[in-house]
């Protein structure tokens, strides 16, 4: 009964994922996909393998948190957590709210494999990873743009403003990381009036697995210092490529962009559009963000949609990848991982 449920999961993740990418390529177009492809050329397949690298290295730190001192977190293969991560990606990409479809489906998952507790705790970490890695290269990127670009008083002394906040975002995900965050979220949400009705009654049933979590959490960051710095260095790297495929983009259209350029071009995309997050899919939204970004820097605007077409086209093909990578069988544990049975409710 258990197996059936968890396979219903999944075919509602994979219908709601295909549903997503269907309607991202009707509402591109084929014939602007078609055309975006033809424009760049020999390029596109470039843009398209670099990355497959990147999400090599985004598994690799995530299974750095996954596989530590215990012997049972170390059996499964790094090409599952890959396929595991990778679709949880794509639902991520295609989906409103991303992290509402590509965190829950990557903890239904790893919980037949390491127990609901280790699994929640994971995919948590990996998110907080992962978003700390964005404010360190956001903050770093838009210290180095207010320093050493030319620009107004006034846009300098915004960089610098955000520079400090950005800072303090940070500090307050470390905390995170030394002391957990699930307990006092739900603390929070017990004390919101239109929520507490449910959060209450789950707080008190769930409690101790909470604090288990939080737990595990805290772990990372106060007894696996050298797994989290390796984890927060790894998710910066991906970063940089992520700005790297910009200036791919661009040369394949002009010479009249340097790589400095590109990483400032694609920090600001990011943060534009991490702020709308709730924009579905970033519909509107990185388009909005290229189109500014070039802006800024005195570059053709009309060069901002035209990455961001193309950069449309490359996240097609990789949710789709993630998306049919649902489908394929993935590994499944011979013995049942003490502690899993009966608690798929936290997940209710």
């Amino acid at each position: 009964m258990k197996k059936i449920v968890k396979l219903s999961g999944q075919n509602v993740f994979f219908i709601v994922g295909f549903l997503a990418l269907v309607l991202m390529v009707w509402s591109i177009g084929f014939d602007t996909i078609i055309d975006n492809v033809k424009k760049t050329g020999w390029w596109f397949a470039v843009i398209i393998g670099m990355w497959l690298p990147i999400y090599v290295i985004n598994a690799l730190a995530f299974n750095t948190i996954i596989r530590d001192e215990n012997p049972v977190n170390r059996h499964v293969p790094f090409w599952h957590i890959l396929k595991i991560n990778l679709s949880g990606f794509a639902l991520k990409a295609a989906t409103p709210l991303g992290f509402l479809g590509g965190d829950p489906y990557k903890i239904i998952e790893l919980r037949s494999l390491f127990g609901v507790e280790k699994a929640t705790s994971s995919v948590l970490l990996y998110t907080m990873t992962h978003i700390s890695a964005h404010f360190l290269y956001w903050a770093l990127s838009i210290l180095a743009a207010a320093l050493f670009l030319p620009m107004s008083v006034k846009l300098r002394i915004l960089l610098l403003v955000s520079f400090a906040l950005l800072t303090v975002l940070l500090v307050a995900i470390w905390k995170c990381y030394r002391k957990g965050l699930t307990v006092r979220f739900f603390e929070f949400c017990s004390r919101v009036p239109l929520l507490k009705r449910w959060v209450v009654p789950f707080l008190k049933r769930n409690n101790d697995r909470l604090i288990q979590i939080d737990e595990q959490i805290s772990k990372l960051y106060n007894t696996r210092r050298s797994a989290f710095f390796r984890t927060l260095g790894l998710e910066f790297f991906c970063r940089i490529c992520n700005a790297l495929e910009v200036y791919v983009i661009l040369v394949s259209v002009t010479s009249d962009v340097t790589l400095i350029q590109s990483i400032v071009i694609y920090t600001f995309m990011s943060l534009f559009t991490n702020i709308l997050f709730f924009s579905p899919m970033q519909i509107g939204t990185r388009e909005g963000g290229f189109y500014l970004a070039f802006k800024m820097l005195s570059l053709a605007g009309s060069l901002g949609i035209y990455v961001s077409l193309v950069t449309r086209v490359r996240e097609l093909f990789w949710i789709g990848i993630g998306i049919l990578l649902m489908k394929v069988k993935g590994h499944h544990p011979n013995t049942q991982i003490t502690g899993s049975v009966g608690k798929a409710d936290l997940m209710s």
